[in-house]
């Protein structure tokens, strides 16, 4: 199992729920500059990219098949989950990554969405939106440096798809999948990439179409991405999504 199908089955809270945030917390995101990042300390041991095997099927030039990505996502998921002190230390950790890898714009992307959950954690104050913005702006200059890059692309795009509707990036979310199944199509990039990987681009993009009330395009990204495997834990969760019409 990859990182992208993990990040579709996660138990009861996974990549694609939507944050959320206290009435009076919304309140002043509206009325006021108001969203940001907590403190950055760390009390829990991380876990190690050793912990996560890759893939049976790992095709090696899928990213997300990389010992570094699947630990950086591995934490990642759990500050998705609620765990504050690994978004405290995940942030610094990919400050100091992305300087010393400067060209790696994944590392990038992720800390730009790491920003984000910084932003969802904080008490409402100047900070809030200081690093809502930092986020966005750095996954969005991640995605401008590597136009191409399927996974650069992919954690943008299901980010943007996880933020409230009154940030506004629902369009760009649907926009980016549906430039990553175009990439998905064509066989060399294809080959690249695990059928997990093609499989999750389509089922959030799925999610992404049905968000904005696109059904006959969420059907049909539900349905490439069944093709690809019926019977893989993801391709069941495809499947009820279909059979929600």
């Amino acid at each position: 199992m990859n990182t992208m199908q993990k990040l579709a089955l996660r138990p009861g809270i996974d990549f694609h729920r939507p944050m959320r945030f206290p009435v009076l917390a919304l309140a002043l995101l509206i009325l006021s500059p108001a969203w940001g990042t907590g403190a950055r300390a760390q009390d829990a041991k991380p876990e190690t990219a050793a912990s996560t095997p890759a893939p049976a099927n790992s095709v090696p030039g899928d990213p997300f098949s990389d010992p570094m990505i699947r630990d950086i996502q591995d934490r990642h998921q759990r500050g998705v989950e609620g765990d504050k002190k690994a978004v405290e230390s995940l942030v610094p950790d990919l400050e100091k990554l992305t300087q010393q890898y400067p060209d790696n714009h994944l590392l990038q992307a992720y800390l730009g969405s790491a920003y984000t959950l910084a932003s969802r954690d904080a008490f409402p104050g100047p900070g809030k939106l200081k690093y809502l913005k930092e986020g966005l702006q750095t996954m969005d200059a991640a995605v401008e440096a590597a136009p191409k890059d399927v996974a650069v692309r992919f954690i943008r795009a299901v980010n943007n798809y996880s933020m409230p509707f009154f940030v506004n990036r629902k369009d760009s979310a649907r926009n980016d999948f549906e430039i990553l199944m175009k990439e998905i199509e064509d066989p060399a990039t294809a080959a690249s990439l695990n059928d997990e990987t093609k499989q999750a681009i389509y089922y959030y993009a799925g999610l992404s179409y049905r968000q904005l009330h696109q059904e006959d395009e969420a059907h049909a990204a539900f349905q490439a991405g069944l093709a690809l495997g019926p019977e893989t834990p993801l391709g069941k969760k495809i499947a009820l999504e279909l059979a929600k019409k």
